[in-house]
This record gives structure tokens, sequence and C-alpha cells, in this order.
């Protein structure tokens, strides 16, 4: 197969962590390598970045914008980029398009019309997840999926969000989970555990930082030598003021001795950080999968979350983590005493992380991917 991957809005094999780039460049990046052992994989982005070619996989970027220009400022270049896409590649020799996110959707559905060619889409996130509700981009989503032939979701909790607020045929969306790179995220023994929390994510205000910023200032009061690392840089339009607006908090309650904002860093060091810290604290009350909660399971971090949706498909509380409803949860500190405290319960819940993170594989996902290719040309 001749496989396209469009990555509009940023480029996949960039730095994790800032900007726009997040979980969906991980899922670019994995899947492509795995899909370009047996067939040739063309990725191709808008931003800034340097190409490469490597065997069967080739990373192209049209060089259209800098990393760190809005999300919204990135639209108004989509008719210059399928522009730039035809006289850059001979699109018809393509035999199916992979559009990740609504921008790439909106040029997929264009050029899949034109050269006739079958594409599917992966969100890697939604419009009814912002506040406020971005109607504009809503539509465009349904539109994208609604001419696409297949849409993969990442998650029941997904699948089911995507068929009952974009009304898509639940036989066309196809559930396929992401995976984990075991080799990068592994335990290391040798790494002494410290009562460290670990907050790996985007410095933008639907992560919900702030939310976690509250819970130490109340957790502290109950266990006081504790330290938390926020991991990432600012993202979005407001992400600058937003970070402000954190580090200001964190100076009101008097949290400097506990909290520092690391920015962004390196998956390697993000692993070694992971096998220092005893637990992952997610605070985004929506996402698609999670894919930081199954990175630190397979390092035998526990995660501890308020997203009641996708994250209770992958934590089983008092197992590998705890899902509460909300951060004044009294089992959840009940939960988090026991893993700085007891560590034969931090060791039995390190190996049930573990174990609940072999189920996710990127060989599989990228199985899964081809299969859903080839019934499709």
């Amino acid at each position: 197969m001749n496989i396209l991957q469009i990555s509009y809005h940023t480029a996949p094999f960039s730095s994790i962590g800032q900007f726009d780039s997040g979980g969906l460049n991980i899922y670019v990046q994995q899947i492509s390598k795995h899909l370009s052992q047996k067939h040739k994989v063309t990725v191709v982005t808008a931003e800034k970045a340097e190409s490469f070619k490597n065997q069967n996989l080739e990373f192209r970027s049209l060089n259209l914008f800098e990393p760190e220009i809005s999300t919204e400022d990135k639209e108004v270049h989509l008719i210059e980029f399928i522009k730039r896409l035809e006289e850059t590649f001979a699109l018809k020799d393509f035999d199916i398009i992979h559009a990740h996110y609504w921008m790439s959707g909106l040029i997929a559905k264009d050029i899949s019309k034109k050269f006739n060619i079958p594409y599917i889409f992966t969100s890697h996130s939604l419009a009814v997840f912002l506040e406020g509700y971005n109607k504009e981009r809503a539509d465009c989503e349904k539109i994208v999926m609604s001419s696409s032939q297949f849409v993969t979701a990442s998650t029941n909790y997904e699948n089911i969000l995507i068929s009952e607020s974009y009304k898509v045929d639940r036989r066309k969306i196809k559930q396929i989970n992401p995976g984990v790179d075991s080799e990068l995220f592994s335990l290391d023994k040798s790494i002494k555990k410290e009562n460290i929390f670990l907050s790996i994510g985007r410095i933008q205000e639907q992560k919900g930082q702030i939310e976690a910023i509250e819970f130490f200032n109340t957790f502290r009061k109950i266990k006081n030598d504790f330290k938390c690392y926020f991991i990432g840089g600012p993202s979005g339009i407001s992400g600058d003021d937003y970070f402000l607006e954190l580090k200001k908090r964190v100076k009101e309650l008097d949290l400097e001795m506990h909290v520092d904002f690391l920015g962004n860093l390196s998956q390697s060091k993000i692993v070694e950080l992971l096998n220092r810290s005893k637990v992952l604290i997610h605070s985004s009350l929506y996402e698609t999968f999670g894919l930081v909660a199954i990175e630190a399971h397979s390092v035998g971090v526990p995660v501890i979350s308020i997203n009641q949706g996708s994250f209770k498909e992958i934590i089983t509380n008092n197992i590998n983590g705890y899902v509460a409803e909300s951060f004044e949860d009294k089992y959840l500190n009940e939960f988090l005493l026991k893993i700085f405290n007891d560590d034969k319960f931090s060791n039995y819940v390190s190996k049930s992380a573990i174990n609940s993170s072999k189920k996710y594989d990127w060989k599989n996902t990228s199985k899964e991917l081809s299969n859903l290719y080839e019934s499709l040309i």
C-alpha cells in the first residue's frame, strides 16, 4: 500500500509537549514507523520542520507556518496547503489517506473527492470538549466524519461520544486502541521512588492544571513532604496567560516548595522522572484516550484523575490508580496516603499498572489500521 498520513497543524516528529504537539504526534510517529515496515508511508504537515526520508517512511513539511502560531491562525493556510500538496506529490498514486485532527480531515475530504481515494479520520480531540463549545469546528468535524469511509475511536467512551454528538453511524466507527512503547516506557528498579507527583501535558486551560494546584493546597494538610513537577509548555491562544495564572496561584498559596514547572522535556527525561515518581496526576476532564496514563502505567506509576470518560476504561480504582469525581474525594486521599506510606501496597499497585499496560501495543494498533486500510482498497 501507498499510505498518505496528513497531520496538517502539527509536525508529528517534532518535540512533544509544547505549542500544539501532544498525543497526536506520538500516535502518528508510532503508526507510521510500524506501517512503513510493510508499506510505503508519507507523512505531511504544514508546520515548519525538518523533512526526512528513511526507507519506506518519508516525512515532508510544506513549511507554511511556524509552530508557535495559534491553532486558529493555522486555519487560514488550508487552501494553500492543498495547492502545495498537489504540486509536491502525485496524489493519484496514494491508495489510502489517513487524516489526523479536524483540519487534516477537511484536506483529506477535498483530495479524496478529487482523486477518488478513500480516507479514514482520527479526531484525537473534539470540539465538544472545548469550553464555550466551538460550533464552527464541530460542524467541520461532522462534515469530515460523514464523508469519510471510516472514523476511528480510541475508547468506547469516544465511540459513543462520536455517535451521539455527531450523529455518525456506529457501523462506520472502528474502535482501535493506541499503544505504548514499552521499551522506552519501562520500569528501572535501580531508581529510588520519591514522593513526587508528575503532571504531563501542554499548559492550557482545558488540561486543568489549576485544579491540580488547588488540590495540592488541600493535600499538604495531610501529607506535606511531596513535590509536583509540571511537564509541558504553554499551548493555544491563551496558553501564556494561563501559565502566568498558574505561577501566580502557586505563589498565592505558598506552594513554591511543592511545585515546579519544568517546561518541555525529551521523552527519555520524562521516563527518568516517571521512574522517580510515585503518582501521575491527570487533571483534564476530557480526553479521547489518555496516552499519558498508559505510558505511566508501563513504568509502574499509578494514575489519579478526575476524568469520568475515557480514563475509566484505563484505570481501575485501588488497582492501578484512582478515578475520582473531584479532587475533593476523601477516598482519593486515602489511596494516595497508602501509596506514599505503605510500600507493600505501592508495589502491588505498581505491578498492576505494568500488567494493565501490556494490552496496549503499537504493533497491534498498526496491524488493525492496516487491515482497515486494505478493506477500502
